[in-house]
């Protein structure tokens, strides 16, 4: 089944689509060291892979979907300390965002889905759709992280929990077919120590605390956690399944209004 990619389509073409209704699928990620093992561009490749799936799946179930262009440049400070990351400021990503989220309702699109695929993000994204279609007053806008989807599949699958370049996140990349960059081996030991209670690594667990310190000053180990040397692509492809679907579920309930 076609994915219908915006920036390969007319403005005629466009216009079509949203005014019969089409959803608008904006994947968003992220520039930033994946350990050595993984490239810098993981948070985007994922978040535009599972976007291009999901809009497949709702397609196939006879929802319009257009795939807007991803967005690769995120917040990424926490990481500066290692080469290769490149972050944006935080005004900077807040304007990009909701100029490209008004851009897109101004066009007609009257219902966007933001897929991002860094946790970094989320904070600003949240913020910045809810001031776009305050600003233009109209449209609806929805965000969700690839990384919380699934939260109850990756206690069931996985031996550790999901942090940066980890078990989890190394296991979709190699179901994605993305060659790793180094023999896997075990991360370094999870910087941010925090209690059970609070902020715990599990993503089913709630109440999330979250507590800011300088991280950007320096490097933490190899830049990769936990034990991503326990990750396959068998245990990928289970989360991939898992993350389309729930996101595809989501698209079809936004549509129809129940979401």
């Amino acid at each position: 089944m076609k994915v219908f990619k915006w920036s390969e389509l007319t403005w005629e073409e466009i216009r079509e689509y949203l005014t019969e209704g089409a959803v608008a699928l904006l994947p968003v990620g992220s520039v930033e060291q994946h350990g050595p093992h993984l490239p810098v561009g993981t948070d985007f490749i994922v978040a535009e892979a599972v976007a291009e799936l999901a809009a497949k799946e709702v397609i196939e179930g006879g929802v319009k979907a257009l795939l807007l262009p991803t967005i690769t440049y995120g917040l990424s400070s926490m990481w500066v300390a290692y080469p290769g990351t490149v972050t944006l400021r935080t005004e900077t990503f807040l304007n990009l965002i909701k100029d490209v989220l008004k851009s897109v309702i101004k066009a007609g699109g009257e219902k966007v889905v933001v897929v991002n695929g860094h946790a970094g993000n989320s904070d600003a994204l949240r913020v910045a759709c809810r001031d776009a279609v305050e600003e233009v007053g109209r449209g609806e806008v929805a965000v969700l992280s690839v990384w919380e989807l699934c939260g109850e599949l990756i206690n069931e699958v996985f031996q550790t929990k999901f942090f940066h370049a980890c078990e989890v996140e190394t296991s979709l990349m190699l179901a994605l077919k993305r060659r790793l960059k180094h023999p896997l081996r075990p991360g370094g030991e999870i910087f941010r120590k925090y209690g059970d209670r609070w902020h715990s690594l599990d993503l089913t667990v709630r109440p999330k605390a979250y507590v800011y310190r300088p991280e950007s000053k320096g490097m933490h180990g190899p830049g990769s956690f936990g034990r991503p040397d326990l990750a396959s692509a068998e245990k990928g492809f289970r989360l991939l399944e898992c993350v389309v679907t729930s996101l595809a579920d989501f698209i079809k309930e936004f549509v129809e209004g129940k979401a």
